[in-house]
């Protein structure tokens, strides 16, 4: 017998990660934890061949935990992929890590084990979640929001955590602190809040109050109040009547079901926002440390009973500072805590723009930019031929970051155009885009005056001097003869005057014009000179 025991264990160990025919396979195992006690928890299993694909046959899925008290579930089929809930009452389970093994059989005439995996998951005393903001129906992924909208805070809580709450709780409360101080609650997970101081930083605190005590049941009772005047009095001896009495008895009824009913109300979950009186609050606030005990308390608005508005009741609420290591000790109620820290900044607004918009082609445009915000900025700016309508999602392939509050914008355009520049500026919480439209101009160019007639003179002028300057050296040549040299005799006459030939004045002139005209320096060809040459008689 012990013999058979040992074979039976050996071919269990040898037979964890493969059938009976020799094939393998390996199980994934994940789940959806953390989650919050008393939540589920879901655990899914897959079976894989050692080439990624699921496998065929009949096959059982064994869950179990190491929790105390164990859980254990199986299920048995053709799937592949098994899914396996489970949850951890607080009164029962603490919060901690915990274990789950899954161990996958595989049908074979007998079901042998082919593979198995454990994991570990978390079981949390807290609501597991976020805080989330928002702001003009964007959601803020930094720690950075405008100062010049309201800011959406919103606890987000984790899927199983929030269907547990919807399922099993009667109410859920949100008290909410800025800068530990008190903000009022809110029956759900919202709180809106305005910022207005830009470059100031807050820390923005919620705690989660659920409730899962049954819903109350209120029993009305109704008073009647009745004047009864008194009969008169009417004496024997007497014709005349004594006045009645008027004065005023007050009468309680009991509720009986022929006066008045009893009138039994279930209040409905989304108004149960009473259920944590003033004296839970201070109990549970108490908790807490106070940072600044010279504050006066701030007081909480109450909420009537049935329909969720305002009464004189109020509940007093100490400025407090949460503090998530802190778990509350009311067994019956879940809680749940968290953080957000938050920077404002103011928006990059009131822009404009210093520049021309008409420009002469060739010439170099320069623009300057200025506007307002916080520092951090990022911009950038597109040239567009054409007009262009701004949709405010238009953005830039690089932003240049800049820390002042200005920059400039220098362009050439190099055809005459209509063109529409766009201007993105941006810092941590907004975006704006700005367009500026440039017209490109062509100049028509005419010639001045002066640079035609200055050409055109200075031409004609050329001309003419060319023109005497050739007739100068026409003549010269004409006048000058190679190698011949003029020898010229004077006959000079000393006789008396009386001697020479007499000629009158008119004559002198003739002869005068004569020779100037028919003159010649050149020698006749017989080595003569012109017979025009003459000169008076020797003695």
């Amino acid at each position: 017998m012990p013999a058979k025991v040992f074979l039976l264990l050996n071919v269990h160990m040898r037979m964890s990660h493969c059938s009976f025919t020799g094939e393998s396979y390996f199980v994934t195992l994940s789940d959806n934890g953390p989650v919050v006690l008393g939540a589920n928890v879901t655990f899914k299993a897959e079976l894989f061949t050692p080439y990624g694909t699921p496998p065929s046959g009949t096959f059982r899925f064994r869950w179990r935990d190491n929790a105390i008290p164990a859980h254990f579930s199986e299920s048995e089929g053709p799937e592949t992929v098994a899914f396996w809930n489970v949850s951890y009452p607080a009164h029962t389970y603490a919060p901690g890590p915990y274990e789950v093994e899954v161990i996958v059989d595989k049908s074979a005439v007998f079901f042998w084990p082919v593979s198995s995996q454990r994991i570990t998951f978390n079981i949390t005393a807290l609501l597991n979640g976020n805080m989330s903001v928002t702001q003009s129906g964007h959601l803020r992924e930094d720690e950075f929001v405008s100062s010049t909208a309201e800011v959406s805070h919103h606890v987000d809580l984790a899927d199983m955590d929030l269907a547990f709450l919807a399922q099993d709780a009667t109410s859920v409360l949100t008290y909410w602190f800025v800068d530990c101080i008190y903000y009022g609650q809110t029956p759900g997970y919202a709180f809106n809040f305005n910022y207005t101081q830009p470059r100031k930083t807050h820390d923005v605190e919620a705690l989660v109050v659920a409730s899962f005590e049954p819903p109350v049941t209120t029993t009305s009772t109704s008073t009647t109040t009745s004047t009864t005047p008194t009969p008169p009095t009417v004496s024997p001896n007497s014709t005349a009547a004594t006045a009645p009495s008027t004065k005023a008895t007050t009468t309680i009824f009991p509720t009986t079901s022929t006066a008045t009913s009893s009138i039994a109300t279930t209040t409905p979950f989304k108004n149960i926002a009473y259920e944590i009186n003033s004296n839970e609050i201070n109990s549970v606030m108490q908790m807490f440390p106070v940072q600044n005990t010279s504050v006066m308390p701030v007081v909480a608005p109450a909420v009537n009973k049935s329909n969720g508005t305002l009464v004189n009741n109020t509940l007093f609420v100490p400025y407090v500072c949460l503090n998530s290591s802190i778990v509350p000790p009311d067994p019956n109620k879940t809680y749940g805590y968290f953080h957000r820290r938050i920077t404002v900044k103011a928006p990059v607004e009131n822009i404009s723009v210093v520049g021309t918009n008409w420009l002469q082609h060739g010439d170099i445009w320069d623009l300057q930019v200025y506007w307002n915000g916080s520092a951090g900025f990022e911009y950038g700016f597109k040239i567009l031929s054409g007009s262009y309508n701004v949709t405010g999602n238009e953005t830039c392939a690089h932003f240049t970051p800049t820390v002042e509050s200005q920059f400039a914008i220098k362009h050439y355009f190099r055809e005459p155009s209509l063109y529409t520049v766009l201007i993105i500026l941006k810092n941590d919480v907004s975006k704006v885009v700005t367009k500026v439209g440039i017209n490109i101009y062509e100049v028509t160019k005419h010639a001045q005056l002066s640079v035609i007639v200055v050409p055109v003179s200075c031409s004609v002028i050329a001309v003419i001097l060319i023109v005497f300057g050739v007739a100068y050296y026409v003549q010269s040549k004409s006048r000058q003869v190679p190698h011949l040299y003029i020898i010229e005799v004077a006959d000079f006459d000393f006789g008396q005057a009386n001697d020479m030939e007499y000629k009158t004045f008119r004559e002198r002139l003739q002869e005068s014009i004569s020779n100037a005209v028919y003159r010649s320096d050149f020698p006749e060809p017989g080595g003569s000179w012109s017979p025009s040459r003459k000169y008076g008689q020797m003695n």
